[in-house]
C-alpha cells in the first residue's frame, strides 16, 4: 500500500527473467520465470514497506506481550536484518516514524511525524547492531518535509513545503556530505517525488528523470483512451525509467487500473480489474528486468518483464504452503525475492517469497502436519483469566521415497490470529516424527504451525512438496 499441480519440477525449462534465486541457502544466477515460490517467514502481525538485495526488510510490527486478544501492544517501526528485529529510534520531538526506502548498505529514508500537520525527513544509518536517526529537517524557508527514497549512493530525494496558502515548496536532494540541494537548480521539476530507484532514477506525478543527468526530464506520455493519467497514485521506477503506475479511468467511478509504463513512452494495462477503495492496493517495485509486483483489490500480483501481464502470486506459491492467499505483493529485489503478506492459518503474515531450485536427491520432505487443540478452563469455553489453549503439532519427515527419517532437526513456530509467534525446535524419532506442544492465551482464533526448516547432515528440505503449514481452532 497494499495451485499449481505438484509434478516434481520447480522450474519450466531454463530460467531467464530473474537475476538470482535462493537454492537452499545459496543465491545463484538464473534466467527465466520460476514455477514456484517458497516462503521465508519474517514476522506475524506486521506490514512491510521496503526491502534490499540482502533481504533486509523494513516495516511495522506488533510485539508479543503474551496477552492474546485482551490487549493491543504498541506498533513499532522496525528493520529485520539477518533474522534480527531492530526497533528504529524516533527523533526527538516526534512520536511516530514512517520508512519509505532502504538501500544496499542498509540506510533507510522516510519521515517523522504527520505530513498533514508537521513532519521532518529522516535518514536512519546502521550503527553496530542498531540504527541512528538523522533528522535532516526541512529546506530553508519551509517547515514540513518528507523523504521519498534513498538510492545506493546515499542520495535522498524528498519534498519540503509550508503550511500556509499558497505554500512555498521545494523538491530536494540530500546527501550526508552535501546536505540539501534544490533540485530545480539542476533543471528538475518542482514536483513531489513518488519513488527513487536504487541507481538514482526518480518518478514524479507527471515525469521521470535520472539524478546523474541534470536538466534531462522525461514527461510521461499521454494517457491511453478512457484514462486521465496517473496523478499522485503509487508508482515505482527502475534505473532505465520503466515503471509501474495506476491510470485513473474517466468513468463515473474514477477507479485506478494497473499499468506498465515503458521508458519509450508506451502504456500497457497489465491487470483487468480496478483497484477499489475498500481493499488494499499499491505498487511494490520494478526490477531492472521489468518484473513488477503490486496489489489490487487485496490480491498480490507479479508481472514478469519485459511485457507479461500480471498474475496472482498465490498461483505461483509452492503447494506445500496449503494454497494460502497472497494479499499484498510488496517490493521485489534483484534476486527475485518478494516482500509479501501471506495467509498462514487464518491471518496474514509478513514473509519473503523466494524462488528455488528443485531438490532431486538427498531431500527431506515434511509429509504431514497433524494438529490438535484444546481450550482449557472453567467455566468451559469462556475466556476467564485462568483459561488457556494447549495445541500440539506432530511433524512427520521422510526422504524423497517416503521412508521415515530419524534424527532430523525440525524448526518451526506456532502462530495465532493475534500476536503470538512462538518458535520451537526438535528432532524426529525413529518413526520420523517430531512433536511440539504450545501453551498460550485462549480466544485467539486459529493456531497455526509453520515449518521454517528441517535439516540432517547430507540432506536439505524440499519446500516444493509435502506440507509446511497447518492450523487448528482449539475447542473447549
Amino acid at each position: 500500500m497494499t495451485k499449481i499441480s505438484n509434478n516434481g519440477s520447480l522450474f519450466r525449462g531454463c530460467l531467464v527473467a530473474l537475476v538470482g534465486v535462493w537454492a537452499f541457502g545459496t543465491r545463484l544466477a538464473v534466467a527465466e520465470e520460476p514455477s514456484m515460490y517458497v516462503v521465508d517467514f519474517v514476522s506475524t502481525a506486521a506490514f512491510g514497506s521496503a526491502m534490499n538485495d540482502a533481504g533486509d526488510a523494513a516495516g511495522t510490527s506488533y510485539t508479543d506481550p503474551g496477552c492474546g486478544s485482551t490487549c493491543l501492544p504498541p506498533l513499532q517501526t522496525v528493520v529485520w536484518r539477518n533474522g534480527v528485529r531492530i526497533v528504529l529510534p524516533i527523533p526527538p520531538g516526534f512520536s511516530t516514524i514512517t520508512v519509505r526506502s532502504i538501500n544496499a548498505s542498509g540506510w533507510l529514508a522516510g519521515f517523522a511525524g504527520d505530513p498533514s500537520t508537521g513532519s521532518h525527513a529522516v535518514v536512519w544509518r546502521p550503527v553496530g547492531a542498531g540504527y541512528e536517526a538523522m533528522d535532516i529537517g526541512a529546506f530553508p524557508g519551509t517547515t514540513i518535509s518528507t523523504a521519498a527514497g534513498i538510492d545506493d549512493l546515499g542520495r535522498v530525494v524528498g519534498f519540503s513545503t509550508t503550511q500556509n496558502f499558497p505554500p512555498t515548496s521545494v523538491t530536494f536532494q540530500w546527501t550526508e556530505g552535501g546536505g540539501m540541494v534544490d533540485l530545480t537548480d539542476l533543471g528538475f521539476p518542482n514536483e513531489s517525488p513518488l519513488f527513487l530507484s536504487s541507481g538514482g532514477t526518480v518518478a514524479t506525478p507527471s515525469s521521470w528523470y535520472d539524478l546523474d543527468d541534470p536538466g534531462n526530464v522525461h514527461p510521461l506520455a499521454p494517457p491511453p483512451p478512457h484514462f486521465s493519467g496517473p496523478g499522485s497514485y503509487p508508482a515505482a521506477v527502475n534505473d532505465a525509467g520503466d515503471q509501474v503506475r495506476f491510470q485513473i479511468s474517466t468513468s463515473t467511478e474514477f477507479f485506478p487500473y494497473l499499468f506498465r509504463y515503458e521508458n519509450q513512452g508506451t502504456w500497457k494495462q497489465i491487470w483487468a480489474a480496478p483497484a477499489g477503495h475498500l481493499a488494499p492496493y499499491g505498487v511494490g517495485s520494478i526490477t531492472r528486468g521489468g518484473d513488477i509486483t503490486a496489489t489490487v483489490g487485496g490480491i498480490g500480483l507479479i508481472a514478469y518483464g519485459p511485457s507479461a501481464p500480471a498474475q496472482p502470486l498465490a498461483g505461483k506459491l509452492s503447494p506445500a504452503y496449503g494454497g494460502g492467499d497472497v494479499t499484498i505483493g510488496g517490493p521485489i529485489n534483484s534476486f527475485g525475492e518478494i516482500l509479501a503478506q501471506l495467509m498462514v492459518g487464518r491471518s496474514p503474515r509478513l514473509v519473503r517469497l523466494v524462488p528455488v531450485e528443485v531438490c532431486t536427491s538427498g531431500c527431506l520432505r515434511v509429509a504431514s502436519i497433524r494438529m490438535t487443540g484444546r481450550m482449557i478452563g472453567r467455566p468451559r469455553g469462556q475466556c476467564t483469566p485462568d483459561a488457556f489453549n494447549r495445541v500440539a503439532a506432530s511433524i512427520t519427515v521422510t526422504d524423497e521415497g517416503g521412508r521415515p527419517l530419524r534424527g532430523v532437526t525440525v524448526e518451526g513456530r506456532f502462530l495465532d490470529d493475534y500476536w503470538t509467534d512462538a518458535p520451537v525446535r526438535g528432532t524426529t524419532n525413529w518413526r520420523g516424527i517430531a512433536r511440539f506442544v504450545h501453551t498460550g492465551p485462549p480466544c485467539v482464533g486459529a493456531v497455526a504451525f509453520f515449518v521454517d526448516d528441517a535439516s540432517r547432515l547430507g540432506r536439505v528440505l524440499d519446500r516444493g512438496t509435502g506440507q509446511l503449514t497447518s492450523f487448528v481452532i482449539p475447542q473447549p
